[in-house]
């Protein structure tokens, strides 16, 4: 396995996932750019997690307009986790995913779009070919305007020294990173199973100390910052 991170993209643009960042074409195209890169040098299955719904909509809204989504399509079958909805829908579209990798005809594989904590993050298995690569954008922290959310933190600095409890600022960010775990694992299912996990974004190499080191990632051993960007 390789483990990595990425902090720009193919036009030396910086990646910095926060919500100011991501708002901007620049970051959309930039992070477009990259994904296609990475579609078209890794083959068969791709999964690419993303920290919210709202991101996922707005890179495709973008995408689609920009003619971008069609070049991801002309490369790989592409497949959006949906938000909500029936379960036997979401399995057909997971059977769809697995069909174009299994049946490959023109596109070399296929691509899944997804979102931490979402149902494809949690629980199903990708081995082997179904996940030779696995792209994670941003850092998945929980929406800090939600309101369970809030009181958890301030439960946790009120209750730290007497019960023990992470303070609320600690608790927060490592559900960030257990999100961003259960993502990377969807790849690399046994000892023989082999694919890239590449973390985009620019906090992991300029702020390793605290992105890094104090994230428990369990993939730390083996991650290599780098300025790489993948090309075809």
């Amino acid at each position: 396995v390789w483990v990595g991170t990425i902090g720009s993209g193919p036009k030396g643009r910086n990646l910095c996932a926060t919500f100011q960042n991501t708002e901007t074409f620049e970051f959309q195209d930039e992070v477009g750019a990259l994904l296609l890169s990475v579609c078209q040098t890794v083959s068969q299955g791709i999964l690419c997690f993303l920290p919210s719904y709202k991101l996922l909509e707005k890179l495709k809204e973008r995408w689609l307009s920009t003619g971008l989504w069609h070049n991801l399509e002309l490369v790989k079958t592409v497949i959006v986790e949906p938000q909500g909805g029936e379960k036997t829908n979401f399995d057909e579209l997971l059977q769809v995913y697995y069909d174009a990798i299994k049946y490959k005809g023109e596109k070399d594989g296929a691509l899944l779009v997804a979102v931490c904590r979402g149902k494809v993050s949690e629980g199903l298995d990708f081995s082997d070919d179904n996940a030779r690569a696995v792209i994670t954008i941003g850092i998945p922290f929980p929406n800090v305007k939600d309101l369970q959310v809030e009181l958890k933190r301030q439960y946790n600095d009120h209750h730290s020294k007497l019960r023990g409890l992470l303070p609320g600022r600690q608790w927060y960010e490592i559900q960030a990173y257990r999100a961003l775990n259960q993502a990377l694992g969807r790849c690399i299912r046994h000892r023989n199973d082999w694919g890239a996990l590449i973390l985009v974004d620019d906090r992991f190499r300029n702020n390793p100390s605290r992105y890094i080191s104090e994230t428990g990632l369990t993939l730390l051993p083996r991650l290599e910052c780098s300025d790489v960007i993948i090309v075809h």
